[in-house]
């Protein structure tokens, strides 16, 4: 797959993410500063949007049970042992954010084991 564009940067929320769905992929997007982070919109505990949770800086909290998420590496910030929520690549041009899917940018296997 490539890039493909998915939203403007001037429809990302302050303080929360946004949903777009790319090949029936729930992606959450994140605005960190001047970045753009896109990973999976769905907590591993129960299934909730991340994107509808609070956004403080990088870390994203599930507005179910409160489980916090660094949007730039997809680890819990206190888990980096663990296995992360799928990351994206991200680019923006022209203001339009694009992203691609089959770029994960932490998938924590060795490569050889891909």
């Amino acid at each position: 797959m490539s890039f493909r564009k998915v939203a403007q940067w001037t429809d990302l929320p302050t303080g929360r993410g946004l949903c777009v769905t790319i090949d029936g992929i729930d992606v959450g997007l994140f605005r960190v500063g001047d970045e753009i982070h896109a990973m999976e919109n769905q907590c591993p505990h129960a299934g909730d949007p991340l994107s509808e949770g609070n956004l403080e800086g990088a870390t994203i909290s599930c507005r179910a049970h409160g489980w916090d998420f660094d949007v730039r590496t997809g680890f819990r910030p206190d888990d980096a042992d663990g296995f992360p929520i799928p990351c994206f690549a991200v680019r923006v041009e022209d203001g339009s954010i694009e992203v691609d899917i089959d770029q994960r940018i932490n998938d924590p296997r060795p490569s050889r084991a891909r």
